[in-house]
């Protein structure tokens, strides 16, 4: 049986539609799963899902700072502005650092320094017989002073050079502050390790460009001394407004003698009362001019007249036994006041 012509175009055209759904249908079943695969996202690349890119994209749109060219620029502002602050905050804390000396000091230089320097401490005025020390008070340097004094080692003399320069400017603050003695001091040892805490960086002294930024150090000093009210106010508010950057710890003080001049007061009144009572007792049984003088006058007891008010000197009570901890910071910006200070002493 032969085919027509028609027919054979029919089926030809048949063919080709068949061909096309095919390619259609297999070209939409990989479009269905690329997109499955696009909302469920790719574990292997990380690549997040359909829904995992929208809540991402709320969170974004619903934060506080809205990521947007300008909030860009704004943080971009604010870290410049904090540097700055950073700096400003960094160079006031540090004006006191202390300086280490151009050249290095011998130890036997620094010994006779250190003598000189106690010694003057030693003078300064207070309660001890007109000096804020007794006179073998060696401020913590015990060790390398009197008959069995050593000489310190080399290794240590600039960090020994450090702790003096500390100790005398609380000291002086102390003096000016009206401190009635200066009972011990406790510095800490030199570190053990052979890089010290002092050190001038290499090649000859000046830092180059690209090195890491000076580290901050705390030394810490614990003292135990004698002081009135009104100077121990005035000591606290010294040290808290000095140059050198200072924090007063594991503060704590209490009376240096068993008597208080209020307590002694009141029972100096409490016994003269008694003994008045005892003395009119006996001639209680009188009337007239004599009973009448003991009797207060009207409005006297009203008033306080005639009573025996209580009245003290803070200035002659005892004065208090004091013991705190001062924490000495330096933040590696030396040429402060501290430096000049200390280039002034070793003058």
């Amino acid at each position: 049986m032969s085919l027509s012509k028609h027919q054979m175009i029919g089926i030809g055209c048949g063919c080709a539609f068949l061909a096309v759904a095919g390619v259609l249908g297999y070209m939409f079943l990989d479009a269905s799963s690329e997109r499955a695969k696009l909302e469920a996202g790719d574990e292997e690349t990380g690549d997040p899902g359909l829904e995992d890119a929208k809540s991402a994209f709320m969170a974004y749109n619903r934060a506080p700072v809205f990521p947007s060219q300008e909030s860009i620029r704004s943080v971009k502002s604010n870290e410049t502005c904090y540097a700055a602050w950073y700096a400003d905050t960094r160079a006031l804390a540090a004006r006191g650092d202390y300086a280490e000396p151009e050249s290095p000091e011998d130890n036997s230089a620094f010994k006779e320094r250190l003598k000189i320097e106690v010694d003057r401490m030693c003078k300064l005025p207070g309660g001890v017989e007109g000096h804020i020390a007794v006179a073998d008070c060696r401020f913590g340097f015990e060790k390398y002073l009197g008959e069995n004094g050593i000489l310190p080692d080399q290794k240590d003399v600039p960090f020994l050079a450090r702790e003096l320069a500390s100790v005398s400017r609380a000291v002086d603050i102390f003096a000016e502050a009206g401190v009635s003695e200066v009972q011990s001091v406790t510095r800490p040892n030199p570190p053990k390790a052979d890089s010290h805490d002092v050190q001038k960086p290499r090649g000859g002294g000046k830092k180059a460009k690209g090195d890491a930024a000076p580290s901050e150090t705390c030394l810490e000093y614990k003292f135990a001394l004698r002081a009135r009210p009104a100077a121990l106010v005035k000591m606290l508010n010294s040290l808290s407004s000095d140059a050198r950057f200072m924090v007063v710890k594991d503060f704590s003080f209490r009376r240096s003698e068993a008597s208080d001049m209020i307590l002694t007061s009141i029972s100096a009144k409490e016994s003269a009362e008694t003994q008045a009572a005892e003395a009119s007792s006996g001639r209680r049984g009188r009337r007239g001019r004599g009973v009448e003088a003991q009797q207060p006058k009207l409005g006297e007891a009203e008033t306080g007249k005639g009573k025996n008010m209580l009245v003290v000197d803070p200035e002659l009570d005892a004065p208090f036994d004091v013991s705190f901890t001062l924490a000495v910071y330096d933040f590696g910006q030396s040429g402060g006041t501290a430096a000049q200070d200390a280039g002034k002493e070793a003058k």
